[in-house]
């Protein structure tokens, strides 16, 4: 079983046809899809089901927000990488996606091998964010366990010489 097989997409779409293509071509490439029709129920689907492991977003959800609003709310809940989809390639819509940490903006149309890489290399940046994540919080701790060591070794040295130790 390929880790494709393993993954799960909330895939956000207001067009029902447009969807259920979508979801076609990820579901051939063994991905497993979550279809929200909205940018409420793409919230309500992340708050409930922890087994998402990535965004397909939507800019253009028709009425209430826009994809870009509702992605700001996502990660504000939960850290995962989102990737943009849409129509538009029209610079004031692709600047409002600039503001957001994603993993990419992909054109509508651009073909399935396009779609599926693009998904491919998401999850390598996010595994590699990830890792570097945990490396700095190693890193933080190694750095705070020296800090006390050498506040003790200090102090140490401090008591030696009030106790009138000299060395010799």
């Amino acid at each position: 079983m390929s880790m494709e097989t393993s993954r799960v997409i909330l895939l956000v779409e207001d067009e029902a046809i447009i969807a259920l293509a979508e979801k076609q071509i990820l579901e051939k490439y063994g991905y497993k899809v979550i279809w929200a029709s909205s940018g409420e129920k793409a919230v309500e689907s992340v708050q409930a089901l922890p087994a998402i492991d990535l965004v397909l977003m939507d800019i253009n959800l028709g009425q209430g927000q826009d994809g870009t609003q509702v992605a700001s709310r996502i990660l504000a809940l939960r850290d995962l990488p989102l990737i943009f989809l849409s129509s538009h390639t029209e610079r004031d819509v692709v600047e409002k996606t600039e503001g957001i940490s994603s993993y990419g903006y992909i054109v509508k149309n651009s073909g399935e091998t396009v779609l599926i890489a693009s998904i491919k290399m998401a999850f390598r940046l996010f595994n590699a964010r990830l890792k570097e994540k945990e490396k700095d919080t190693e890193l933080r701790a190694y750095a705070e366990r020296l800090l006390v060591s050498d506040k003790i070794f200090i102090h140490s040295i401090d008591m030696l010489c009030i106790a009138g130790f000299d060395g010799y």
